[in-house]
């Protein structure tokens, strides 16, 4: 048997703002995971609190429904995908997945699962069959697997979930990846055109997480920001937040950590003038008591990834009020949450 974990993400800074190529966000790994053990086996299957399913091979790839569990079936058919361009045998195996980043009432946190069940998934199959993968080939891999199933984000989440700790993350070029479809071997050993995945180092501050006890599903917010792309305010809102992100960048660097919090407020108010323009609801009335009362106590804040529902942040310099923010939360019906920033080498 051999097992492994994954872990969930945080956005930062550059939601929306990511989802045109060649623009950045800063997110996090945080310390709660998909876990996955995969064993020899007599069939091949799956099993989760997702679900269960059993499949076959036709021609070395899994001949699967889309019905459910689309992620999980997706990433399976890439990584038979791989082994076949590889010329490797695929053994019969069976998964078991367990995720952390869901509360007792099965509601997702935000924290990325679909993205980490795809990336763990992928590297549990792979790494059974022998084959260590570079990171950069594995977001790859995973991208892939979303496009298998038409469920394509802007794979920061995979990034964070891939390279763990704090990165820095710049869109691919999606048209281009498309029209690479089904040529495995030019996808892998290519350069995909202005992907960027950087590592940056650790802070001198530490994060307080929210959650604000709606369960929201992103690509509701994101087909409806889509919509509205083609918009010249839309233009001039990506170009502002492609450089509040730079500076936001730049003073993360240099730990400085006034700037920081001005660039997190100034991305905040972009935000919310979206969501003025969009007619969607960025900060819902949750978000706001969350940040007003981060604010009070002299921290900053903000939403995390499309917004609405689940979590925020607050960018902890110093600890002295965090027991007074963590109940306030709570007085306001707000869950805080024990996460920490989670690192693979750490």
């Amino acid at each position: 048997m051999m097992q492994l974990q994954v872990p969930g993400k945080l956005f930062i800074i550059g939601e929306y703002s990511i989802l045109k190529p060649g623009n950045e966000a800063i997110l996090v790994a945080v310390d709660r995971f998909i876990k996955v053990q995969i064993q020899e086996s007599k069939v091949y299957e799956f099993e989760s609190e997702y679900g269960h399913f059993k499949w076959m091979l036709s021609d070395g790839l899994p001949v699967v429904m889309y019905d459910t569990m689309k992620h999980v079936k997706a990433a399976i058919h890439i990584s038979h995908t791989y082994l076949k361009h590889l010329n490797i045998e695929p053994k019969i195996y069976k998964i078991n997945l367990r995720s952390e980043l869901m509360n007792e009432k099965n509601q997702k946190y935000g924290l990325g699962s679909s993205g980490a069940v795809i990336v763990a998934v992928i590297k549990a199959i792979l790494k059974y069959h022998g084959l260590e993968l570079k990171s950069l080939d594995i977001f790859k891999l995973s991208v892939l697997a979303q496009i298998e199933v038409n469920d394509v984000t802007s794979g920061g989440e995979l990034a964070a979930s891939i390279y763990g700790g704090w990165i820095l993350y710049q869109r691919y070029d999606l048209i281009w990846v498309l029209n690479h479809k089904g040529k495995i071997d030019e996808l892998m050993n290519l350069e995909w055109p202005l992907l960027k995945i950087e590592k940056l180092p650790k802070p001198n501050f530490d994060l307080a997480v929210c959650y604000s006890g709606i369960s929201k599903i992103t690509n509701e917010y994101t087909d409806k920001i889509t919509e509205f792309s083609s918009s010249p305010w839309y233009s001039n809102f990506l170009n502002k937040t492609h450089i509040i992100v730079a500076q936001f960048k730049e003073a993360f660097v240099r730990n400085d950590y006034a700037s920081i919090k001005l660039y997190t407020n100034f991305y905040r108010e972009a935000l919310l003038e979206l969501e003025n323009e969009a007619g969607i609801i960025i900060e819902s009335e949750p978000f706001k008591h969350m940040i007003e009362s981060a604010n009070k106590l002299g921290y900053v804040a903000k939403t995390s990834g499309a917004g609405f529902g689940d979590c925020g942040f607050a960018l902890v310099h110093d600890k002295e009020n965090l027991n007074q923010l963590f109940e306030t939360w709570k007085n306001k019906n707000l869950e805080p949450l024990n996460l920490k920033v989670w690192s693979y080498d750490e």
